[in-house]
């Protein structure tokens, strides 16, 4: 598959390729056969024996759901928080997988883009325009891709030019100022070359009132455009080029504090009394209200283009030699909103850029003969390089005892603090090597029994360089809370073997049962984020181990559908991140062993040609079996070692137990069938959970569901259409990712204490919307 250029049977891919979304697309009562690509050929997505949810472009435009934190809400099972810049963001399967706080870290989620790997969630961001698919695969994947998948990945497949001409654009506009256009126009330019054109811009102000000046905060603006070239010499012979460049700029992104006045907030009367002592008195304590207080003129800008070539050739026997070359570069750069507070703390300035290499070889087989495989030949190159500027700010008035009651302070009976000149830097730069040689047998063994066994061998090899340094002359409190560290040159390498093994039975035609076991794996790496002196740096791979079972079924002569699958997941090593100590950045270790357990269900009723119903759910049941030694939450007493508490039992972060999402649509021809009138109402609901790898009650989520509704107004040849949106209709307040008070150890919490509390990042507010669409062509 990889971007449209596997094999010849890709050729005849349409945008339908929609699972949960089928039966929205159907002419008729009955549901449509729908396509997917997710194990590298084209197949019907109920014969695929795997656990998967897919959408289409046309589904994704039709929902309103514009990038992949849209797709995430609408699908239980995944997940993308993000906090206070686009690098931070974690992509999730199955409440599994790591954040992207620490650079250091690569995602658990392999995620990618007309098959290249993103080796980063950060490198997702932008808008999905002229997309052919997105899917959802759970379960460990590596025997089909080169690189980590050890519980999942995300295909996102752009749309191919073909030689019939087309174009599209679609404008419009909103409440908070928002203003976006987009479209494509392609087609034919020789009798062997077509070519498509995409673009997209994006404008809106923030969601959030920043009280410290009354403006809007939180907001974003993006661009971007795609070019694709395909050239066909022959039948046999298929070349095709993508160039892509975007650029993201976010005005964000200030955290709120949560429950202020609470017995855990930030708001105790020594923090009161110093904060008013320096002429910032805090008054932010309704967290429901959108409205945040922070001095922070933050941003997040990135810059982000790639150019990928594709190459298929059919041999004599009709196997099929894949050849896909690609290179991306990455650039983002930040100024941290630290604090979340009026006083200026904490000023910090990161840039980070990722340059990706990749060369994928793979030979397919020829489709429909007893014995069907695919192997392949994979290898990368990544160059990571970070880099943090932190100085302390005016505000930063949190004093230490004077000797002899501790050693930070020079002079006996003077307390002490920090001083305007201190700064510091962490340097990680790191290049990271890949190999890996995968492949898949798959036995026929009767017309309605398969066998499937797959391997990969991979090797990672990291050579990095680690210096986290300070000004000379720099205070004693700042060395303290931010020691300095030069570890110099590091290297580690990683060698391991995944495998799967997979059967699936027709009982007829429209019911197909599967069982599956598939291991994944994760190479160990270096923390990016400063360390201490004496603490580790150095973090091991993580392995995994997946057992699924399910059924796929359609019934009533294709009215309704149902797809259902139970999983059980052990993660050993579990790549995590915490909030540092000195109360900023976060440090990645491995948390010891964590196991989740599931079912998901997908359904499709079609009862009528005019009304479509669906119904996804997800119950998971997730817990540490074996973390003796995690974070303690504030005001826990450590029961584990080195002042660590006891997680075994305990749920993880991120890990609801019910996600589900409802939808209906309504289709009523008007104007004598001139015209259609499309309704449509989507209901996600999540359960409560805790959103810090910590697990304190004060910074968990309780349960919340968002209601989107749009209405569709199109001529019967679709040449134009008219929608109104309106989503998150109930208003609901929710967060999305939370976090221990950042830059604790520079604020005053009275007395010598430092602060306390937590801050957390609020999720999408209510917006309404319109726009037109105007389509041309054949």
């Amino acid at each position: 598959m990889r971007g449209g250029y596997s094999t010849p049977s890709w050729r005849s891919l349409t945008a339908r390729a929609a699972l949960a979304i089928a039966a929205g697309q159907a002419s008729a009562a009955e549901i449509e056969e729908i396509v997917v690509v997710a194990q590298k050929r084209t197949e019907n997505v109920q014969d695929v024996p795997i656990s998967i949810t897919a959408f289409s472009g046309e589904e994704l435009a039709r929902r309103g759901l514009n990038d992949l934190q849209d797709v995430a809400r609408q699908t239980p099972s995944f997940q993308i928080p993000v906090a206070n810049n686009m690098r931070n963001a974690a992509v999730r399967i199955r409440g599994i997988g790591s954040s992207g706080t620490n650079p250091g870290i690569e995602s658990s989620v392999g995620i990618f883009l007309d098959g290249l790997y993103m080796p980063s969630a950060g490198m997702s961001w932008g808008e999905l325009t002229d997309i052919a698919t997105v899917e959802i695969l759970r379960g460990p994947q590596g025997t089909l891709y080169g690189r980590n998948t050890p519980v999942g990945a995300i295909n996102v497949n752009t749309q191919r030019p073909s030689q019939q001409f087309e174009a599209k654009v679609t404008a419009g506009g909103g409440d908070y100022d928002h203003r976006w256009i987009n479209g494509v126009v392609g087609g034919g330019l020789t009798d062997t070359v077509a070519g498509r054109l995409a673009f997209y811009h994006r404008d809106r102000d923030g969601f959030e009132e920043n009280l410290f000046d009354g403006g809007r905060i939180n907001g974003k603006e993006e661009s971007g455009v795609r070019g694709r070239l395909e050239w066909t010499p022959r039948d046999r012979l298929t070349v095709g080029f993508i160039g892509h460049y975007g650029e993201i700029e976010r005005r964000c992104c200030v955290a709120e504090q949560l429950d202020a006045a609470g017995p855990d907030g930030i708001a105790t009367p020594g923090f009161l009394a110093a904060s008013e002592a320096i002429g910032f008195p805090f008054r932010n304590f309704d967290e429901d209200d959108r409205k945040v207080d922070a001095d922070d003129n933050s941003r997040d800008e990135t810059e982000t283009y790639g150019l990928s070539l594709h190459v298929d050739y059919v041999l004599s026997g009709g196997q099929t030699v894949t050849s896909i070359t690609g290179y991306q570069d990455w650039d983002n750069d930040t100024n941290i909103a630290a604090d979340s507070l009026p006083q200026p703390v904490l000023i910090s300035d990161q840039t980070q850029e990722n340059q990706v290499f990749s060369q994928e070889l793979r030979l397919t087989s020829r489709p429909g003969d007893a014995f069907e495989y695919i192997l392949g030949l994979f290898y990368y190159t990544q160059d990571t390089r970070f880099f943090t500027e932190t100085g302390v700010g005016a505000g930063a008035n949190r004093r230490f005892p004077p000797p002899p009651f501790a050693p930070i302070c020079p002079t006996p009976g003077v307390p002490c603090g920090v001083s305007l000149t201190d700064s510091g830097q962490q340097i990680f730069d790191q290049e990271t090597t890949s190999y890996a040689a995968f492949g898949n047998l798959t036995w026929h063994v009767t017309p309605s029994w398969d066998m499937t066994a797959g391997a990969r061998i991979s090797r990672d090899e990291k050579d990095a360089f680690l210096n986290f340094r300070n000004e000379p002359g720099t205070s004693n409190a700042w060395n303290f809370i931010f020691p300095p560290n030069f570890i110099g040159d590091v290297s580690r390498s990683d060698d391991n073997i995944t495998w799967s093994i997979n059967s699936r039975y027709f009982f007829r035609d429209g019911l197909m049962g599967f069982a599956s076991v598939s291991t994944g794996f994760k190479s160990g790496g270096f923390n990016a984020n400063r360390t201490g002196p004496g603490q580790p740096y150095e973090f091991d791979e993580e392995s995994s181990i997946n057992y699924e079972v399910g059924v796929k079924s359609t019934w009533l002569d294709r009215r309704l559908l149902f797809n259902g699958t139970l999983y059980w997941t052990e993660i050993e090593d579990f790549q995590d991140t915490a909030l540092n100590p000195n109360g900023t950045g976060f440090v990645v270790g491995n948390a010891g062993e964590r196991r989740v357990r599931g079912a998901e269900a997908d359904l499709i009723l079609q009862p009528t040609e005019a009304l479509s119903l669906i119904a996804s759910v997800a119950y998971l049941d997730a817990e540490y079996t074996d973390y003796p030694a995690g974070p303690c939450a504030v005001g826990q007493t450590p029961d584990g070692p080195g002042g660590s508490c006891n997680f075994d039992g305990k749920r993880p972060s991120f890990s609801p137990e019910w996600r589900y999402v409802l939808g209906a649509e309504w289709r009523q021809p008007l104007a004598a069938g001139d015209l259609e009138l499309r309704l449509r109402a989507d209901y996600s609901w999540n359960d409560d959970e805790y959103l810090t790898a910590s697990l304190d009650e004060a910074a968990r989520q309780d349960s919340y569901g968002l209601l989107n509704l749009r209405a569709q107004l199109s001529a019967r040849d679709e040449r134009w259409s008219v929608e109104l949106f309106l989503d998150n209709a109930l208003d609901e307040t929710y967060y999305v990712q939370a976090a221990s008070q950042p830059a604790a150890g520079l604020i005053s919490g009275g007395a010598f204490a430092g602060a306390q509390g937590f801050v957390g990042w609020y999720g999408n507010a209510r917006t309404w919307g319109a726009q037109l669409t105007w389509r041309f062509g054949d």
